[in-house]
């Protein structure tokens, strides 16, 4: 059966600071709220009647206005599927601003790598950038190129914040029906599409300035998602990669 959702915010600037969820499902009300990109404090309420619960569903929702939070999703949850296309339009529209928000953070530096990391369970999502002075600054050289954990920048990550929520409905104690290897399969294709949206977009550049720039989509602790380098890389980046990739061989 689907289930209201809403989602709101209070904001540090214009990223995300504070959030608050409600969702009702049948005579249930689930409540959720605290600082953004955590799991959060939640509640739970049952209702003798499903009209008693949508009740105070609507009644919460006017409380987390009142309290100074904007409404920044309203939806229907299918617990039957998993709404892919929405998480990549919400994952392309939180990397944009976070790779803004890298680039305005840091003027001094060339920032010519960007990645998304998620992780083998597909619960997070958030960016890592680095710069041509961090990468000659360090000891590891291409090394540390392909190894988003070792980069030098984390700024923008309060953005991928209403993705994060999408994503936890699956880990947290919600009517959820989806298979686990379908959703973690989502998950990363719907990384892997927005970046290579932003790509198209010119978001990271065009000609030479392309070419030295490495686009990456990471899951820690687990193998490279198969054709992600190919579908997200100019072949002169190709090149590169393959070429330390031999050198490990020699």
């Amino acid at each position: 059966m689907p289930a209201n959702y809403s989602l709101f915010y209070t904001f540090d600037g214009d990223q995300p600071a504070r959030f608050r969820e409600v969702r009702v499902f049948g005579t249930t009300v689930w409540t959720a709220g605290g600082a953004a990109m955590t799991w959060g404090e939640e509640t739970r309420s049952d209702y003798a009647s499903a009209a008693q619960a949508r009740a105070a569903y609507a009644v919460h929702c006017q409380a987390a206005l009142a309290d100074g939070h904007a409404l920044a999703r309203e939806s229907l949850i299918d617990p039957a599927a998993f709404d892919v296309a929405l998480l990549q339009s919400l994952v392309a529209d939180a990397a944009r601003l976070a790779f803004d928000a890298v680039r305005a953070a840091h003027p001094g530096q060339h920032i010519n790598a960007f990645a998304l990391v998620s992780d083998d369970s597909a619960m997070t999502i958030g960016p890592m950038a680095n710069s041509r002075e961090a990468l000659a600054a360090s000891e590891y050289g291409d090394e540390m190129l392909w190894n988003p954990a070792e980069w030098a920048f984390d700024d923008g990550g309060a953005y991928f914040d209403s993705a994060y929520r999408l994503l936890l409905q699956a880990h947290r104690d919600l009517p959820f029906d989806v298979d686990f290897a379908t959703f973690r399969t989502g998950v990363f294709e719907a990384c892997i599409a927005a970046l290579a949206q932003l790509d198209a977009e010119g978001a990271f550049g065009a000609g030479a300035q392309r070419d030295d720039s490495v686009l990456l989509f990471e899951v820690s602790d687990s193998e490279a998602v198969e054709g992600a380098m190919a579908r997200l890389n100019p072949p002169a980046v190709l090149a590169r990669f393959e070429a330390w990739m031999a050198s490990w061989a020699d």
